[in-house]
């Protein structure tokens, strides 16, 4: 969930890092810093976000590392930061992953009397590499350093050389080309592609060494060399520019009206393909964390209208399904990333029964991209925004399109699509639309809690409705399927309690039930539909598309959960605690 950005071979790599760290922040926030060689290894390092940073103390040099953190072992503070520095000045080291085994490592290290100086597991990879090393590391001995991390641990060493030593495990790192000859490293693709023209992804288990002119790289179970094969970089760059909006999270909400079209550009070369092996399979499993697990379970609920033997797989949760899986099933398996960590090892531990994978993605070149039989480009553009926005409808989107095609096969849901897209510009036009949403957002910003109902397509929404609530606007928020209303989750509703009911014409009737229900006991009625009802306080008006209905009130709840955002005096783009790319478990 950190992200490492690096420059080798270019007078400008200082600046180079600083800019590319900027565009990688969504990584991790909580702090970062730079190191640099010029004979000796200097460092800068901060805590909080780097973007409004505009100069740095370091002076220029041709070579420069950088690290934006997301804390997992030890607190945010300045000394915690990284880049790390061996205590004998000798280089200074990055990492993006977790050292599982650091709690026995870091004891054996004590008993030598080596002192730490931070609360990270980073350290104990210092402290080991020096401790092998000494002031000069060699490709034997570094090799025997990393045979000890357990967990998915990617490291990058500057030495006061100028040499580069990589080792990837698990988090990914990838290996640009400037026109220069100068050299990249990024924790994803689009980050670099301002600076590289070609690009190579690191392989797991992979060793790169620059040697201060030419990079090497070694398998590292017995050091064979590899060939370095680099690409021709044909990924846009990585937009950071919000144009005339305040911020990314907005920006990417809007950009909604467009992607939607984005997202079915590969359906007619892939979605024949897909179904196939649809039709072949005995069970299809849907896989995602987060929001992509809401998008996956709105997937099953389409895909069931042709299949019976579809099952929504949290991928946190995918060892509870590991007994069932075999080379008759397959999975579709999404991420926005393509490197989130739980979704990684879901995929890694069906791979090896067998399990036909089909990844939506919307990074290209990532993990979860090639790990895939058949990779599906999300193409939405880069989000930058952490919650995801566009990437979580798209998921939906490309669910409802298979769902289409397995049903009729042929793609005319294309032009329903179309029409949406031109409704929903319409929609983000009307402003007594916007004012109603900020209206209810002022409403909503003075509650501690509040809770949101959906049936049958919209149940997903609920719980994606509620999620976006919580990460952006830190109001405790619960989606529930309205049918467990009188199972005991009306005990909570009170006096003014808001209560937010998701409506289409398909549930309309049990949904406005469950109103009146939650209403006789003293709730606030927020109703988000085609049409307004008496029965609610308080109502938000959907595009004219009911099909759409799924992904409009999702819509709705981010532009809610992003004024809340904003009368509360937060960051909508950069939530506490989290991170875009969930590169640990």
């Amino acid at each position: 969930m950190c992200g490492i950005y690096a420059c080798l071979g270019n007078s400008d790599a200082t600046s180079k890092v600083l800019a590319g760290l900027k565009r990688i922040e969504y990584r991790g926030y909580d702090s970062w810093g730079i190191a640099i060689c010029n004979d000796e290894i200097e460092i800068e390092k901060h805590v909080g976000k780097i973007s409004a940073i505009e100069k740095l103390s370091l002076a220029d040099s041709n070579n420069a590392i950088g690290h934006t953190r997301w804390a997992t072992h030890g607190g945010v503070t300045q000394k915690n930061a990284h880049p790390h520095l061996a205590q004998n000045g000798s280089f200074a080291l990055v990492q993006n992953g977790v050292l599982e085994n650091y709690q026995e490592l870091k004891k054996e290290l004590q008993k030598d009397d080596y002192k730490f100086q931070t609360e990270t597991d980073t350290e104990v990879i210092v402290a080991l590499l020096e401790k092998e090393c000494g002031k000069t590391i060699d490709l034997e001995k570094f090799s025997r350093t990393i045979k000890r991390l357990a967990g998915r641990n990617t490291i990058l060493v500057l030495t006061k050389t100028g040499e580069v030593w990589v080792y990837r495990q698990g988090s990914p790192l990838i290996i640009g080309q400037g026109e220069r000859g100068d050299f990249y490293f990024s924790s994803d693709l689009a980050s670099m592609s301002l600076d590289a023209k070609k690009y190579r992804v690191i392989e797991n288990q992979e060793i790169i060494h620059f040697d201060g002119k030419n990079l090497e790289s070694f398998q590292s179970k017995d050091l064979t060399p590899k060939q370095i094969i680099f690409q021709i970089m044909d990924q846009q760059a990585l937009e950071i520019d919000k144009g005339s909006f305040a911020h990314f999270m907005l920006k990417e909400i809007h950009e909604q009206e467009e992607s939607f079209l984005k997202i079915l550009s590969k359906s007619e070369e892939l979605f024949p393909k897909i179904a196939e092996k649809i039709e072949l399979s005995r069970n299809i499993y849907v896989v995602g964390a987060g929001s992509a697990s809401y998008a996956a379970a709105s997937i099953v609920f389409n895909l069931r209208a042709n299949r019976k033997n579809v099952y929504h797989v949290p991928a946190y949760d995918s060892a509870d399904f590991a007994a069932i899986f075999n080379e008759k099933d397959m999975a579709i398996v999404l991420s926005q990333s393509g490197e989130t960590a739980d979704t990684i090892e879901a995929i890694e531990q069906m791979k090896t029964k067998g399990v036909f994978i089909v990844s939506v993605v919307n990074m290209p070149s990532s993990t979860l991209m090639n790990m895939a039989d058949i990779a599906y480009p999300l193409n939405v553009g880069a989000e930058i925004g952490v919650a995801s926005s566009k990437a979580l409808t798209g998921h939906m989107l490309f669910g409802m399109a298979l769902a289409d095609y397995l049903e009729n096969k042929n793609f005319s849901f294309k032009k329903e699509v179309e029409k949406f897209s031109k409704q929903l510009g319409e929609w983000f036009g009307n402003e007594k639309i916007m004012n109603d949403i900020k209206k209810i957002a002022q409403l909503l910003s003075q509650k501690n809690d509040l809770y949101i109902l959906g049936r049958g397509q919209l149940l997903a929404s609920a719980l994606e409705f509620a999620l976006k609530i919580k990460e952006v606007s830190y109001i405790h928020a619960e989606g529930f399927s309205a049918g467990e209303l009188k199972h005991g989750v009306i005990a909570l509703i009170e006096k003014e309690t808001p209560v937010i009911c998701l409506v289409n014409k398909l549930t309309r009737e049990d949904m406005i039930s469950s109103a009146h229900e939650v209403k006789a006991r003293g709730a606030r009625v927020i109703g988000i539909a085609t049409k307004n009802e008496d029965i609610f306080d308080d109502f938000i008006e959907l595009p004219q598309a009911e099909k759409f209905a799924n992904l409009s009130s999702i819509i709705v709840a981010q532009l809610l959960t992003y004024e809340i955002a904003l009368i509360k005096n937060l960051d909508p783009d950069k939530p506490r605690n989290l991170a875009k790319s969930v590169t640990v478990k």
